[in-house]
């Protein structure tokens, strides 16, 4: 919850101006009825009636002398203090408190009026000290109120409300100044001005209220729970007695939820946010939209979402919160009192956000409001301390992401501010100094300076000290000390600390209920020191008791995916210690995967996560492997390979099937899966752009509502009988369904582990050939000659200069892949005998990592035989998944669109563009041909004519963006076209994309196993077969391979994708012997991508 949530002061409703003993006179103004009228005029009049009177109010001469001047003082003040509730203009309050303090100096001696005006200008210099925070307002109202509570000791009534005023002014300073004797007179004043107050009075409910926010302001200094009942015991009273139509009470229903949400923060039931939140549910539905209470209210509710977020970890939550605090912010001006506050809320849930996405953008919002609340909020101001610490906290957060020192010296210059700004005695100070330590610990493990970890067990130890067990921050202060513990050992190896470290680590995992968000994070740090004993002392049992622990992480119900994989991983690899023969923590790993890489993030944050955790299906597949468990490495690395197109195949296939059983079900989630293709390519790499954010506000929470909707579809279409496994992860079973025309190749590497695993069609074992000729440094040196070939220019001179250097390399590449790699697959197959050229098997190649950018279509001896080209024709697949999808009978085709423009958007010129579309226009003849050259070839126009017709072929520039594949384009006529783009759209019907372009099969070496390159885009944009390249290609041999793979593809005068690998492998043997088989930078970045 917020550390400054907003607490609604109820004002009194049933003094009169003028009281009994008022004589009857009024000036000549008020008997013109002006004063009964302005309620019925306009703003604008009202404002210059209110200033025609504020003028004369101190002029004797136009009233009927001292008592006249006196009213219409009173009624000027009134009025002013009306408008500035509207338009919290401060110096419409100034102009108020100036009447009142004229009335007061011309008051005579007698009790109520004198009494009255003393209460009323209190009210108003309390009320100015809100906004202006002078402390001499409120020092000068709680002097007028506690005369006016001495002069009104006879007069119950009057001095029940004088006792009420002075309370909350009383508690307002304590707020502020910290004095502990204004708490307890303040709740003194407002005990007794409740005992004085008979049932039904109107003021009951305000002076109750009123009582209970006093209550809680002494809670929250010293923490004792019995003020807190009592607080929540006069709240739910004022709720009670105020109907709902009052406008009070959508502030005593605040007042009421924001009790309720303390007493959750200090006891951690979940039934008191419950009751929070139903408080302030209601209070935001009673508050019209204008009503300047409207901020209040959705910022209260948007702290309890939070709150909710932080307990049960549930994203919509955090959404909410979001949305009602970005409310909030926005209907606050930056001139008032509560603007910094609700900027530091909403920065805390952006820094929420961050922590459960990773997204580095949330983490910007979260430091930029929260920089904004600190400059906001004044010196001496009680919230400072807070907003310190809280945007301390985000600059370590940063810190632990980037890894910047300036970063962290920023988190521990505000947090030890807000140390230096807390009173020893406040509860708060220990969550100051829990993250002041945490941050020192961060430094000293960053600088190894030991005066930084002294520093940080000094704060952690007196919080801890300090905090009783059964508070629900115990946990978390036991988890810092631990990990400061442990760097001391770690640095001075004393087994002491290690020990410390592990006693403070097992109680916090203790007290850390189950299903709670940090309970993996907690059970993760236990199982580090646990390990760091183990390869101490080596005692078996701190290596059980470490892999126990990152199986609880990993299996924990809580909402923590990137830590509970990390738990996964040490489980595995310790189990591989232990006995090695369970599938266990790798099957926990893979199961984190959806929540991981979540379908509600956008595509590119999706690809950002993946870099993180890399080799996870390589690692698991390779101790599959080893484990003869070969079924199941193929399930791991299909589910890896390409997990987020995977998620987008997911959303386009298998829906039709659903629809003979509930055609309803199945609508809705096509409706779902179009809408969530849109969502996902929603940029999000950008930096903060404050102007934007209710855009991405929307954009975000919408994303994260369309992915539970996808996932309780999916849930009631498993219920379904038959349909139990409907989009789940494919088994081996079905995945050998991929070989149909042919065997596919799937190739694995781990470090020094490289093994192929053959599916054959119409079998079912899965062959397992280890490839022990290739290490990891060899592949890397392999891949290192392979990247020397790309080029970003299709011109001959610049590939031919790019290669040079590493000719001899270059010359001998295929060697290298033919007797480490191809050689002893083939050999497995049992191709290395003579085969005829008309009956060469077809085989896929399915590769990962390091792998992927290797040309293994080109592997042979430098003497010219053998070679893979005259053995087998080969394809590539980014996915088995890909194959078995579109491994269906070919639809009937509807044409040919042949795209050049001729200079790319730079106007660069591409030299044999035409006769390259000269050469595909010859077959017009046989199918429907359109041509988009020149400026006609716009992306629009190319994207339109993509939908009409089956088949395309672009003969341009593209570009390979390595720090945002999705941002990969080809160049087109004032534009580009964006593998983003082209990934969004659903074309149905399609046969073959011909990419006569550079690098259009070459992917981001980060995301290798991902396959994010442009002939990857086109295969999930619908197109089942893609003639791509690997790296610049030259401009002459464009049209001779372009002109032999149409030849045989339309040669029965039929358009047929399905034979585009055996019409490219011939066209590109008609090139190698044109060219001779040494250029192999021209004859080898051709391939075939798909079926």
């Amino acid at each position: 919850m917020s550390n400054c949530e907003k607490r609604d002061v109820l004002p009194e409703h049933d003094l009169p101006v003028s009281g009994p003993d008022t004589p009857g006179s009024t000036t000549s103004i008020v008997e013109a009825g002006i004063i009964d009228e302005w309620s019925n005029d306009t703003d604008e009049l009202n404002s210059h009636l209110v200033e025609m009177l504020y003028g004369l109010s101190d002029t004797p001469a136009v009233s009927d002398g001292p008592e006249g001047q006196l009213q219409l003082l009173e009624a000027v003040s009134a009025h002013l203090q009306d408008k500035y509730q509207r338009e919290i203009k401060l110096e419409l309050l100034d102009k108020s408190i100036a009447c009142a303090r004229q009335a007061l100096r011309l008051s005579d001696r007698r009790q109520f009026p004198i009494v009255e005006r003393l209460r009323l200008l209190g009210a108003l210099l309390c009320r100015r000290f809100s906004q202006s925070r002078v402390i001499s307002d409120l020092n000068e109202a709680i002097d007028n109120q506690t005369r006016a509570t001495t002069l009104s000791i006879d007069d119950d009534i009057l001095h029940g409300a004088c006792l009420s005023s002075l309370g909350v002014s009383l508690n307002t300073r304590f707020d502020w100044l910290g004095v502990l004797a204004d708490s307890t007179e303040s709740i003194k004043c407002g005990v007794k001005a409740v005992e004085m107050t008979r049932d039904g009075h109107p003021n009951k409910p305000d002076r109750l209220s009123n009582l209970g926010i006093s209550c809680q302001s002494r809670f929250m200094r010293l923490g004792e729970l019995t003020d807190l009942d009592r607080a929540i015991g006069y709240q739910s009273q004022a709720v009670d007695l105020t109907p709902d139509s009052h406008p009070d009470k959508p502030s005593c229903l605040n007042n009421l939820g924001n009790s309720w949400n303390r007493r959750f923060e200090r006891l951690g039931e979940l039934a008191d946010l419950d009751c929070a939140m139903e408080c302030q549910s209601r209070a935001v539905d009673l508050t019209s939209g204008g009503h300047p209470n409207k901020p209040d209210s959705l910022s209260n509710l948007g702290n309890s979402y939070h709150s909710r977020f932080e307990r049960l970890g549930e994203l919509e939550d955090l959404d909410h919160a979001i949305g009602c605090q970005s409310q909030a912010a926005d209907l606050t001006p930056d001139d008032h009192p509560d603007k910094p506050c609700r900027l530091n809320d909403l920065g805390n849930s952006w820094q929420s956000r961050f922590e459960r996405l990773g997204d580095l953008a949330d983490l910007d919002r979260a430091i930029d409001c929260q920089s904004r609340a600190v400059d906001l909020t004044p010196d001496g101001h009680p919230d400072k301390p807070s907003c310190l610490n809280d945007l301390g906290n985000s600059w370590h957060r940063r810190f632990e992401r980037l890894g910047e020192l300036a970063d962290l010296d920023h988190a521990i210059g505000c947090q030890s501010q807000a140390v230096d700004l807390t009173p020893d005695d406040y509860p708060r100070k220990l969550a100051h100094l829990i993250n002041l330590g945490s941050s020192y610990q961060h430094r000293f493990e960053h600088l190894g300076e030991l005066a930084d970890l002294k520093h940080a067990l000094d704060c952690q130890s007196r919080a801890v000290d300090l905090t009783p067990d059964s508070h629900p921050d115990k946990p978390g202060r036991l988890n810092g000390l631990g990990n400061s513990w442990q760097s001391r050992f770690e640095r001075l190896g004393e087994l002491a600390d290690l020990d410390h470290a592990i006693e403070s680590k097992s109680r916090a995992v203790d007290l850390t209920p189950d299903g709670h968000p940090d309970k993996p994070g907690r059970l993760k740090n236990l199982g580090l020191s646990l390990q760091s004993r183990f390869l101490s002392l080596h005692q078996i049992v701190d290596l059980r008791r470490a892999r126990d622990a990152y199986r609880a992480g990993a299996l924990e119900n809580a909402f923590r995916p990137s830590v509970q994989m990390s738990c996964a991983r040490e489980w595995a690899k310790i189990d591989q210690v232990l006995d090695g023969t369970s599938p266990d923590a790798y099957q926990a790993a893979f199961s984190l995967l959806p929540r991981l890489v979540w379908i509600g993030q956008t595509i590119h944050h999706r690809h950002e996560t993946m870099v993180s955790v890399r080799d996870l299906a390589a690692e698991a597949a390779a101790w599959a492997i080893s484990a003869h468990l070969y079924g199941l490495a193929l399930e791991w690395l299909e589910q890896w390979r390409s997990v987020v197109w995977g998620q987008s195949l997911q959303l386009r296939s298998q829906i039709q099937e659903l629809s003979s059983a509930d055609d309803e079900l199945a609508q809705a989630l096509r409706d779902t899966a179009s809408q969530l293709d849109i969502a996902g390519f929603s940029s999000t790499s950008q930096r903060y752009d404050t102007s934007d954010r209710p855009d991405l506000v929307f954009q975000a929470a919408r994303r994260h509502q369309l992915a539970s909707e996808w996932d309780e579809l999916l849930e009631r279409a498993r219920l379904i009988p038959g349909f139990e496994n409907f989009m789940q992860p494919l088994k081996s079973k079905e995945l050998k369904r991929a070989a149909k025309d042919g065997p596919v190749v799937v190739i694995n590497t781990y470090h020094a582990q490289c093994d192929a695993l053959i599916i054959l069609p119409n079998c079912g074992d899965i062959t397992h050939v280890p490839l022990t000729g290739i290490t990891q440094e060899k592949l890397e040196w392999l891949n290192s000659i392979a990247y020397s070939m790309r080029s970003e220019d299709r011109s001959l001179d610049e590939a031919r200069g790019f290669t040079r250097n590493n000719a001899e390399d270059i010359s001998r590449l295929p060697e290298y892949l033919w007797s480490d790699i191809v050689a002893p697959v083939l050999d497995k197959l049992g191709y290395m005998g003579d085969s005829k050229a008309d009956e060469l098997p077809h085989v896929t190649w399915c590769t990962s990592g390091e792998m992927s950018f290797l040309p293994l279509h080109a592997a042979g001896l430098s003497n010219g035989s053998p070679k893979i080209s005259d053995i087998v024709v080969s394809s590539y697949a980014p996915t088995l998944t890909s194959l078995i999808l579109h491994n269906m009978p070919p639809c009937t085709q509807s044409g040919l669109v042949a795209v050049g423009p001729e200079a790319s958007t730079e106007q660069t010129t591409l030299p044999k563009t035409a006769d390259e579309l000269k050469v595909i226009s010859k077959y017009k003849t046989i199918t429907s041909y359109n041509e988009l050259k020149g400026d006609a070839a716009t992306v629009d126009a190319t994207l339109a004519a993509m939908q009409e017709n089956s088949w395309v072929h672009l003969a341009c520039r593209a570009v390979q963006d390595n720090l945002n594949p999705n941002q990969s384009a080809f160049h087109l006529y004032g534009g580009k076209l964006t593998l983003e783009e082209i990934s969004r759209r659903r074309f149905k019907n399609k046969g073959l994309a011909f990419l006569s372009v550079c690098q259009t099969a070459t992917g981001d070496r980060g995301l290798s196993d991902e396959a994010t390159h442009l002939a990857t885009g086109m295969l999930m944009a619908g197109y089942p077969s893609v003639i791509g390249t690997m790296w610049s290609i030259i401009d002459e041999d464009a049209p001779l391979v372009a002109d032999i793979v149409y030849s045989e593809l339309l040669k029965d005068g039929k358009m047929d994708h399905t034979a585009s690998a055996r019409a490219l492998h011939k066209a590109v043997k008609a090139l190698r012997e044109k060219v001779g088989e040494k250029e192999i930078e021209r004859w080898a970045p051709f391939i075939h991508v798909g079926v």
